[in-house]
């Protein structure tokens, strides 16, 4: 070796002395001073002078000798004892290692006064061993070092291992499960399922199911069983078989149109089809009618064409439309990797700004469509459209053009080419310019109300204003300039447009009326209460007890409740079209006809009595005699009405007519018991001639 080994340290039996650790006050040799400036001087010429001593210097070299062996010998210092630092316990910094008793130990704190292998927690026997193949798998050693050839032994065996126990619960590559957390944590190794992109050269086996080298898009989409007719990963579109009933919706598809959509898979024709297909069942469909949807069960096909469909409580698309209840969760697809990293995906949103916007027809106002991920955004350029062409128009940068002279709700739609889309709302109003509020009433008094003209410019404007009073308490002014006065005082009305901000004000003060204190004189006899009106006199009838009738000069039969008598003369009048309770009257027997429902040709007086709740009986008299007339309608309300026969009141024979007046002759005759006729006529020539029951007599001359 290059080194000389110190086998023996140097003066191990040669004469030493000690060496104070101190500095000493003559100038003597010190572990803290060394040989000081006395040992260079000059013996013959300076009584100061020291010699350099052979037991010193033997003691310094025997010091260094032994330490350096120690450290050629055993590669570590020994342990320190209290002996060894003057009766005071060492203090190791941590990561020191020192030699104690054979063994080697680490020193695991700082300031650390503990004796080796006394105290576990501030040393720690040093580990110099590498552990063996099977001490490394055993995992029970803590004494060795797990080198790489070891770490690599045991890893592979606990990988085996983990393969054999964890393979059955594995999900297997390209196998697709939901994923209720945020996209941020999704599992290492598994990609969302929107599109996105992955390395085929990493990812063989899911290469095998998508060649292409992207995962399936399932964002917004309802999952269904794979069949041999739609193979997994095949995407179909939606298929809404549109049904137009002519003459009650219009004939148009689209944005704007009103369709029934019926949810089926077969197609069919409102001018023929394989109808049976159907069987006569009820099928869910989605009306639209322009921005509104509706849900509907009905019979299809409708058999009429013309027939309407009626929906449910419409909602406006912009706000979902008619959907299943639903809850949104990520699809995500195992790939070859335990971590893999996200490939290029498809937009997921457009976040159209301002959402919402009021504007002034014939300005122009800035719409931006952010398209997030933000990733993406420079690779899916965003289109603008608009709902009502006639309100406005957007621009290829989004910039929208109000149409002057217009107003109502438009519709923004950004879009992009995947087919998503988001809308945004423009409020279009006519913006005011000016507002005049006319002149006011120098004298205004609380509890009063005014018509004050107001002048609004341009005169088509669309927006709201919003009045505004200083003190309510005193005054407001309404938009169509009713000034109403509540209180004495002083208030600043105002009238403003609410989205051009365009203003009008006006002061006004108002006071109390005074009322004076006003008592009835005696001398007057009331004559105050008439002055005062039709509504005093009311009043003062009321705190009489008086009824209106009491005040009255004459009564009509409606003050009563007497029917009504008619003043004027039926005229041409049908009696069947006279139904209201009350009495009338027909002066011309000309207008008394057969024709008109009259029981006789002769002028006369008509009673109509109300029978029941729709029922009446007309009752008329002639008036050149005293026959009295009578008819009935069960029911006024029928569609053609009734009437009864005409019946002739009364029923009393007549005196002067000696019989000649009765009704039935033969029943006549039995009432009075005559039960033959004598006759100077022939006699009949057969039976039928002869009354039932009777005798015929001939008289012979």
């Amino acid at each position: 070796m290059d080194q000389k080994f110190f086998r023996v340290p140097f003066a191990s039996n040669g004469d030493t002395q000690t060496i104070p650790e101190t500095a000493a006050s003559d100038g003597s040799v010190s572990y803290p001073s060394g040989w000081g400036a006395d040992y260079a001087k000059d013996p013959s010429a300076d009584a100061n002078a020291k010699p350099v001593e052979r037991e010193a210097m033997n003691t310094v070299l025997n010091a260094i000798t032994g330490a350096i062996r120690q450290y050629q010998t055993n590669g570590y210092p020994e342990w320190i004892t209290t002996a060894n630092n003057n009766g005071a316990a060492f203090a190791y910094d941590a990561g020191v290692v020192v030699e104690y008793n054979g063994a080697l130990y680490l020193s695991l704190v700082g300031n650390n006064m503990a004796t080796p292998g006394a105290d576990a927690t501030k040393w720690q026997p040093y580990i110099q061993r590498e552990a063996t193949e099977a001490e490394a798998i055993a995992g029970e050693g803590s004494e060795q070092v797990i080198t790489p050839r070891r770490l690599h032994a045991g890893a592979s065996y606990l990988d085996d291992q983990l393969k054999t126990a964890l393979t059955p619960y594995l999900t297997g590559i390209g196998e697709i499960t939901l994923w209720g957390g945020p996209e941020s944590l999704i599992p290492k190794g598994k990609l969302r399922c929107n599109g996105q992109s992955f390395d085929v050269e990493l990812n063989p086996i899911l290469a095998l199911q998508y060649p292409d080298g992207r995962v399936p898009n399932i964002d917004d989409r309802y999952v269904i069983g794979a069949s041999d007719s739609n193979p997994v990963g095949t995407l179909r579109e939606a298929d809404w078989e549109h049904y137009h009933p002519v003459g009650q919706w219009q004939a148009d598809s689209g944005y704007g149109a009103d369709d029934a959509d019926f949810i089926s898979g077969r197609s069919i024709s409102k001018s023929g089809g394989d109808l049976s297909k159907w069987g006569g069942k009820n099928y869910y469909s989605r009306g639209n009618s322009g921005e509104w949807q509706g849900i509907a069960e009905n019979t299809v096909p409708r058999q009429n064409a013309s027939d309407s469909i009626d929906t449910g409580d419409l909602i406006p698309i912009n706000d979902g439309g008619m959907h299943p209840a639903d809850i949104g969760l990520y699809y995500i697809i195992k790939t070859d990797q335990a971590e893999s990293e996200q490939g290029t995906g498809a937009p997921t949103a457009i976040v159209i700004t301002p959402a919402a916007v009021t504007v002034n027809a014939g300005t122009t106002r800035q719409f931006t469509g952010t398209v997030l991920p933000a990733s993406l955004a420079d690779d899916y350029p965003v289109s603008w459209a608009v709902s009502d062409p006639t309100l406005g128009s957007i621009d290829s940068n989004g910039l929208y053009t109000a149409t002057a002279g217009q107003s109502g709700t438009q519709t923004i739609i950004a879009s992009i080419s995947t087919g998503l889309t988001a809308t945004a709302t423009v409020t279009q109003h006519i913006y005011l310019t000016s507002i005049t509020i006319g002149t006011v009433p120098l004298e205004l008094i609380a509890g009063n109300t005014y018509n004050i003209p107001i002048a609004y410019s341009p005169a088509g404007y669309t927006e709201s204003v919003n009045p505004a009073s200083s003190d309510a308490s005193v005054a407001a002014l309404s938009s169509a300039g009713t000034l109403t006065i509540s209180g004495a005082g002083t208030a600043t009305l105002s009238l403003t447009g609410a989205s051009s901000g365009v203003t009008a004000l006006v002061t006004i003060t108002a006071t109390e009326e005074e009322v004076p204190e006003v008592y009835l004189q005696i001398e007057n006899n009331l004559s105050e209460i008439a002055a005062a009106g039709a509504t005093a006199q009311s009043e003062a009838r009321d705190a009489l007890d008086l009824g209106e009738l009491a005040t009255k000069d004459s009564l009509t039969a409606s003050d009563v409740g007497a029917v009504p008598q008619s003043t004027e003369s039926l005229g041409t009048a049908d009696l069947n079209t006279v139904l209201t309770p009350g009495r009338e009257f027909q002066s011309l027997t000309s207008n008394a006809t057969l024709a008109r429902n009259y029981p006789i040709a002769l002028a006369g007086m008509l009673d109509v009595i109300k029978t029941t709740a729709s029922g009446i009986r007309q009752v008329y008299y002639p008036y050149n005699n005293t026959d009295v007339y009578h008819r009935y309608c069960v029911d006024v309300g029928t569609n053609p009405m009734v009437f009864g026969t005409w019946v002739k009141g009364g029923g009393f024979l007549e005196a002067s007519q000696n019989l000649a007046d009765v009704a039935d002759v033969a029943q006549s005759r039995q009432n009075l018991g005559v039960s033959y006729t004598i006759s100077a006529d022939v006699a009949p020539t057969d039976a039928t001639g002869y009354a039932a029951g009777h005798i015929w007599y001939q008289i012979e001359e």
